[in-house]
This record gives C-alpha cells, structure tokens and sequence, in this order.
C-alpha cells in the first residue's frame, strides 16, 4: 500500500514526521513507498523493480518512479544499469562491519562533544521521538518505527553541529536497518526499545563525555552482536 509522508496515522497522532521532506511530491511517496519493501525485505537484493510495475501499483506516471528511483540509487538502495534496468542493491557483510564502525565512530565523536550539554527542549523532542517509536513498534509498523529510530539518533547527532556528516550518518543507520529487519522473525518490542533509548537520553544529557560515547557505542555494538550474523548475509548478499 502505497503511503503519502504525511498520512501515517502516528505521524497524524503524534504531529512529528521522521522524515526529512516535508512536501507532497508524488516521487517522495514513492520513493518510501519502495524504501519500505527494501527495508522490511519485501524486495529482495538482486530483485528487478519494472518501473512500470510501480507506476501501476502507486497509480503515477513512470517518471514518478524513475525519480525515486535515482533516490532510492543515491541512497545506496539500488543499483540501475542503462540497459539492464534497476534491481536492488546487495550488501555484504564486509561492507555491513564497515558501516558499523564508521556509525560507531560518529556517534561516539557526537556523545563526547554534547554530553551534558543537550538543552532541554531537544531532551523533551527526544522522548516525543521516542513515544512515537515505541507506539510504532507496539503497532507494528516496522518501516515507521526504523523511521522514528533514525530520527532520534539524527537529532541528537546534530547537537554536535557536524552537518557535513549528517548524510553519513543517516545513510549508515539506513542500511543497518537494511540488515537488522529485512530478515527479522519475531515483533518489536517497544518496552525494550524504551529501555534502550532512555539510556541514551540520560547519559548524553547528564553524562560525562566517555559516558555518553560508551553508551553510543553500546548500543551500535549490541544492534550488531544481535542482528548481524554471517546467516543474516546469506539472503543479503548478490
């Protein structure tokens, strides 16, 4: 099912959208509409996308979709050939470890340089993000609760104002959600993931800064000791 960025219904309920884009361009529809299906692992890697297929199912024209497709290529989703047309990208583990030292490395650089420094409205943003995402994993909306995550973990990145490193960020917790949910067998839990996050919030907002980097670092380290096994990447990699 194809959704607007504007009509999820804990996007309505909670009035924050985790995505960045605030317009009604169709293309941005569909490019979340196909980020989903990759992310949940309903596209699997190696996977053809038709683009007229899409437009057909999200009732828009084909250049709609050629649109987000370049998106969906610029995020590292898919990979388009001229004459082979666009199939979804793989992942292997080799790249995945490298993806978790780059996050690990940001955020630990982030939490040493905001710890105990984090106003308190952007603390009260953080447990608005944090309900939301929580409610999503209760609902199981899977893709908008990955969603409500990023956005957590952006917001308090940028409290360390490295902007040039930002899009690094967001495009290594994109593809850590890649691998920790396309082959996920058992619900969220949205205590566990208030537990974890809560953590977060009060080490980096009353924390010393190796507090606030060792939490950082933790809670990457434990998203990958769980989730990123070699049997993870057999279904991953093309």
């Amino acid at each position: 099912m194809l959704h607007s960025i504007s009509d999820r219904s804990l996007v309505s309920r909670f009035g924050i959208s985790p995505w960045s884009s605030t317009s009604n361009r169709k293309s941005d529809a569909v490019y979340l509409y196909l980020e989903e299906q990759i992310i949940v692992g309903a596209l699997k890697p190696g996977e053809a996308i038709a683009e007229q297929t899409v437009a057909d199912a999200c009732d828009c024209a084909q250049g709609t979709v050629r649109e987000a497709l370049l998106k969906l290529q610029q995020s590292g989703l898919v990979v388009r050939h001229d004459y082979k047309g666009t199939r979804v990208a793989g992942i292997s583990r080799a790249e995945a470890v490298e993806i978790v030292k780059i996050r690990m490395q940001l955020e630990e650089q982030a939490g040493r340089m905001i710890a105990s420094n984090i106003s308190s409205e952007t603390r009260d943003r953080l447990f608005e993000i944090l309900d939301a995402m929580c409610q999503a994993a209760d609902d199981n909306e899977v893709f908008l609760c990955s969603a409500y995550d990023r956005l957590f973990h952006a917001t308090l990145f940028r409290q360390a104002n490295l902007r040039g490193l930002e899009p690094i960020l967001e495009r290594c917790a994109l593809h850590m959600h890649r691998v920790t949910l396309s082959h996920r067998d058992i619900p969220l839990n949205g205590a566990d993931i208030h537990e974890k996050h809560i953590a977060i919030i009060e080490t980096h907002c009353n924390g010393t800064p190796e507090e606030a980097a060792n939490a950082a670092r933790g809670h990457v380290s434990f998203l990958f000791d769980r989730w990123m096994s070699e049997h993870t990447f057999l279904s991953l990699s093309i």
